[in-house]
């Protein structure tokens, strides 16, 4: 986690997992582009203007306080003292100290805003300015955001914010933190504009204080400003056997500037100095706005934005290039300002960037949102969902962590083991997805049918942790997602699904397997029997590193009755920012009938694992 500061007869087998980290960093058409959801209108049905009123708003549940600031249980107490030390007092928009250049607007809450309005003040929440300052591109979906957009007297304004996929309309009034010189300590837009600073108090308001934006990623930006999904493409790997095939992800990025999808990427590498980025006019650990993708004859270039307006790349395609082809030239350097906006090599990127976001902004998209509890496996599952989809649709399925469901930290509160299966009606795994996120997105097109979303969090075995999460569902055509009644069966009917979709199958000879499946470092052994005796199978991990077992244990032995089917364990990671190693070791042991019929397991499931561990028949 990158802090963004201102300042497995024998049968044998092993594997090596890594696992990429996700870096947390510092960091057009007409209004049809991105429309309101219905679901909001109907939530806020008075919103769009402001009462007026004798005297001005002033909300009581986000006070001009030093706890607003940063309270007393975020981060270090030094930092907390060094934030609210920047902030003299609380000022109207009316008091506040503005640019010389800045003087001749009047003030507004939209002036015609630009990208390069828009300049991150002393709070490390580039992550927030670099998405804030990419939807500025395209206004129609600021303008969302923003439910008041006209300054008013009242002080009185209403921000429209997606927290952990469910939005939210927060209310606040326009006290804002200024400096002893009366200026704004935090974000603000040129020209007078309030909607940068405003959005940023809705946000503080929602996660609790300013300091509690101090670091993100360029995900979680994008989603709590437009509420789409977002896919993460990453540009390196710590496995030289599992490079990212950067030919692809060019063309992923080629065709989602096509269609109109936002992009950004966090500027990052352990190798690299500061010292060393710097010279190459970069910041490290920093996000930036993707802007425009070109390919040039054999040249392929990236234009990318610093959200800080100034500080360029340095190297090759600078304006002062002196290989520029004549050709060329005068399409992609109309200007020669230091405005923090550069074209850049797309084959230098990896060196420089560690992933590329993209957020699906569609203004065709179908959409459910839908709020669930993770249980355990140890009684009826609750977070099935059934999904009728009459005209095939591509998909794009997330789940959120939302902490106790009644408040949730995000800078505290951990990320969670998590994962997705999409299951169609004869129970074929369609699709799956498992990480330890915040959230984690699954992708995938499927033809007219019903289906079976299942959503879960190994944490709940491991740590005994139940957490609310939100479920959200976006759609090419129309589809509905209802309650599905459900037992724990159906979890391991799932994985067992899971493993046979991945068809990594090791015959154990007669009539033995072994299936094995893994995702993001997550890893499952299922062991099917179709002979007509029990196996009695051992199974030895304790080679592996950076992972939990389901069943709370590295060996095990399992007796199988013939004609079934067991999930012998899963193994999740263990500490986010460490990669994972499943070594393993089975053999099986086919038994006389007459002395071993029943099941055993040693050790003995835990008991808010036992639904994933049931014996399930072979089909």
């Amino acid at each position: 986690m990158l802090s963004d500061l201102v300042d497995d007869e024998l049968l044998s087998g092993s594997a090596t997992l890594p696992v990429s980290t996700k870096p947390m960093v510092n960091m057009t058409n007409t209004s049809e582009i991105y429309s309101l959801h219905e679901h909001i209108a109907q939530s806020s049905p008075s919103v769009g203007s402001v009462p007026p009123v004798d005297r001005k708003f002033s909300d009581p549940d986000f006070l001009p306080t030093p706890e607003s600031i940063a309270r007393g249980d975020e981060g270090t107490a030094f930092l907390g003292v060094k934030y609210q030390g920047r902030v003299a007092r609380w000022l109207r928009p009316e008091r506040i100290r503005w640019s010389s250049e800045d003087k001749q607007y009047s003030l507004a809450v939209f002036n015609q805003p630009h990208p390069k309005d828009i300049i991150q003040g002393r709070l490390g929440n580039c992550w927030l300015i670099a998405a804030l300052s990419l939807i500025a591109e395209v206004p129609q979906i600021l303008y969302k955001v923003m439910i008041t957009k006209q300054y008013n007297s009242a002080g009185l304004y209403r921000v429209r914010l997606c927290n952990q996929g469910i939005w939210q309309v927060v209310t606040i009034d326009d006290m804002l933190p200024v400096s002893a010189s009366n200026s704004l300590v935090f974000s603000r837009s040129k020209k007078k504009q309030l909607f940068a600073p405003l959005i940023e108090k809705a946000l503080a308001k929602m996660h609790g204080s300013y300091m509690a934006l101090k670091s993100g990623r360029c995900d979680e930006g994008l989603q709590t400003l437009t509420g789409e999904p977002c896919e993460v493409l990453f540009l390196r790997s710590s496995d030289p056997e599992k490079k990212p095939d950067l030919n692809q992800i060019w063309a992923s990025i080629l065709e989602s500037r096509a269609k109109g999808y936002l992009m950004t990427c966090p500027c990052s590498n352990k190798r690299f100095s500061e010292q060393i980025f710097s010279r190459m006019g970069l910041e490290s650990d920093h996000a930036y706005s993707i802007l425009d993708a070109r390919q040039v004859n054999s040249q392929r270039l990236v234009r990318l934005r610093n959200p800080w307006g100034e500080k360029e790349w340095k190297g090759a395609l600078t304006e002062n290039w002196t290989k520029w082809p004549k050709t060329i030239k005068h399409k992609f350097i109309p200007s020669s300002a230091n405005d923090g906006v550069f074209w850049m090599p797309w084959e230098q990127m990896p060196s420089f960037f560690s992933s590329v976001t993209i957020c699906k902004v569609n203004a065709n998209w179908h959409e459910a949102r839908k709020r669930g509890q993770f249980s355990d496996f140890s009684s009826t599952i609750t977070s099935a969902y059934g999904l009728d989809c009459p005209y095939g649709a591509e998909l794009e399925i997330e789940v959120f962590n939302a902490g106790d469901g009644n408040y949730y930290n995000r800078l505290k509160d951990p990320d969670v083991d998590l994962f997705l299966i999409l299951l169609s009606a004869n129970g074929y795994c369609r699709a799956y997805k498992h990480d330890v996120d915040y959230y984690i997105t699954l992708s995938t097109t499927v033809p007219p049918g019903r289906y079976i979303i299942l959503a879960g969090s190994m944490s709940v075995v491991n740590y005994l942790v139940y957490p609310a999460f939100n479920l959200v569902v976006h759609g090419s055509q129309p589809f509905v997602v209802h309650d599905q009644p459900s037992s724990y069966e159906l979890a391991a009917d799932a994985f067992h699904a899971v493993a046979f979709r991945a068809n990594n199958r090791q015959d154990m000879g007669g009539g033995v397997s072994i299936l094995t499946f893994d995702d993001n470092g997550n890893f499952g052994l299922v062991c099917e029997n179709k002979s007509n005796r029990t196996v009695r199978l051992s199974s030895n991990f304790q080679g592996s590193k950076n992972v939990l077992s389901s069943r709370h244990a590295f060996q095990m032995i399992d007796t199988i009755p013939a004609k079934t089917q067991q999930l012998i364990a899963i193994f999740t990671r263990k500490m986010f920012s460490n990669d994972v190693q499943i070594a393993y070791q089975a053999s099986g042991e086919l038994l006389d009938p007459d002395h071993y019929i029943r099941a055993r397991n040693n050790p003995a499931i835990p008991p808010q694992a036992l639904g994933l561990h049931i014996l399930r028949p072979v089909y």
